[in-house]
């Protein structure tokens, strides 16, 4: 499991390598970084699955770092400020540890993460073996959807709405994730915050800012530099899908 380690204190940083080395074995420190803009980059260079989160760095916090990161990983904020708790726990944190950081509660923290991070990888290859449906976990717990009933997803930053007729369902994944899992034709990313499920739209307007209306009367745009592969996407319908109008 890769793990990374952000905080600007190096005696911080050797606490948690020390713990992580002597008892957490399966464990990879892959990126060490005291600033927001070095653990951007590097956080996104090496995609590490759990993050030990400071909450004061250099030239910023580290929520800061999370609205900049291009995935979801797991997050422990290790901190002295107890104060910011509850945005904490409101951006889905594992678990948001105060200094100095003992030993058992780190460790309780790190199990968590490896117990969620093996239940979204056997939702995945369920999804993967079982292309009908979509599988999220949400604080309600899992949840599968039919790929037939959505109709489209929209980013959120580091979280994506799944939207259906009657629901908007808000989890933990990155839109650029969802695309890549999804296995259906059916649906095609048309803008930077939206993949819509083709077969629910029922009309579409090609103008300087295109717009998708989805049977539901969501609108949702289309990005110019989408413009001419999501109308091959509609062609390859043999279309516009049946009823779909195009202006």
């Amino acid at each position: 499991m890769k793990v990374g380690i952000i905080d600007d204190e190096i005696h911080n940083r050797r606490v948690i390598r020390s713990i992580l080395t002597e008892y957490s074995k399966d464990t990879e420190i892959v990126a060490e970084e005291g600033s927001v803009s070095g653990a951007v980059k590097l956080i996104n260079e090496t995609r590490p699955e759990v993050i030990f989160l400071d909450i004061q760095l250099k030239g910023g916090t580290g929520f800061d770092i999370l609205n900049l990161l291009n995935y979801s990983p797991e997050i422990i904020f290790t901190t002295a400020y107890s104060e910011y708790a509850i945005n904490a726990f409101r951006v889905r944190a594992v678990d948001y540890l105060l200094k100095p950081i003992n030993e058992e509660e780190l460790l309780r923290a790190l199990q968590q993460c490896r117990e969620k991070i093996h239940f979204q990888h056997q939702i995945r290859k369920q999804g993967s073996e079982n292309p009908l449906f979509f599988h999220v976990s949400t604080i309600e717990g899992r949840q599968s959807l039919r790929l037939d009933e959505i109709l489209y997803f929209e980013s959120s930053g580091s979280y994506t709405y799944c939207v259906t007729n009657s629901r908007r369902i808000l989890f933990s994944r990155n839109l650029g994730e969802v695309e890549k899992e999804l296995k259906s034709p059916d649906f095609f990313r048309i803008h930077h915050s939206f993949v819509v499920n083709v077969s629910k739209i029922k009309r579409v307007e090609f103008k300087r800012n295109g717009l998708a209306y989805l049977i539901n009367n969501d609108s949702i745009p289309v990005a110019q530099r989408k413009t001419k592969a999501f109308r091959e996407v509609l062609e390859s319908f043999k279309v516009p899908p049946p009823g779909v109008l195009i202006v």
